[in-house]
């Protein structure tokens, strides 16, 4: 029993030494090693994506312009509610297109505008606006106020003269700009009286004085050319 004791003790000592001693300081090193390969790695992904990034070419350019919050009909005051700004691609923008709401609020809108047109100066116009020099802004009241409500500004009509005493009518202004139709929602631009209804074409001078003649005896009214 002894002799099997001492042995089994022996034995313990000779496997307690082939163990390779303990090395706190080298398995923290192997650790150290590991999560540095690993933040090196991830490094090395960082930079590749930055690159990456970097190489990318940029978008295009935007701008930033005025557009129509719905549909608006012409002839009408732009208020704030109608207008809008949004981001476009600069390319995609009409020459012109106004960038400030400041711009178009409170003027007159040239012609009717579908739901997100971009407004430019073209599509305004003023009670005094005339195309070139040489021209005048005139009223021409016209007896059917149903026919005015189909007229849009910047039509091109022929204005007849018809005479209830003489039963005649002659076309005493051809080729006539139409600059502004007042709208019943716009109150400071409407006219309209038993009379007829007052709208503003682009003349010049000498028609302008034709018209007004014209407009004492005779009813007016325009065809569309």
């Amino acid at each position: 029993m002894t002799a099997l004791t001492s042995a089994t003790r022996s034995t313990a000592r000779a496997r307690s030494r082939s163990r390779p001693p303990r090395r706190p300081l080298l398995s923290l090193g192997r650790a150290v090693s590991w999560h540095r390969r690993k933040l090196a790695v991830l490094a090395a992904l960082a930079a590749v994506l930055t690159g990456l990034a970097a190489a990318a070419p940029d978008g295009p350019p935007t701008l930033s312009v005025v557009r129509a919050t719905s549909e608006l009909s012409g002839g009408i005051r732009l208020a704030d509610a109608d207008l809008e700004l949004a981001q476009v691609v600069a390319a995609d923008a009409p020459r012109g297109a106004l960038t400030d709401l400041a711009e178009a609020v409170d003027h007159l809108l040239a012609a009717p505008v579908a739901e997100g047109q971009i407004i430019t100066p073209a599509a305004l116009t003023t009670a005094h606006a005339v195309t070139s020099r040489g021209r005048v802004v005139a009223p021409l009241r016209l007896a059917d106020a149903d026919l005015a409500a189909l007229l849009r500004p910047g039509d091109e009509v022929d204005v007849i003269a018809a005479d209830p005493q003489s039963e005649q009518a002659d076309v005493v202004a051809r080729a006539v700009r139409v600059v502004t139709v007042p709208r019943a929602d716009d109150p400071d631009e409407s006219s309209e009286t038993t009379a007829g209804t007052l709208i503003l074409i682009e003349v010049d001078p000498g028609t302008a004085r034709v018209l007004a003649r014209a407009a004492v005896s005779a009813t007016l009214t325009v065809i569309w050319r």
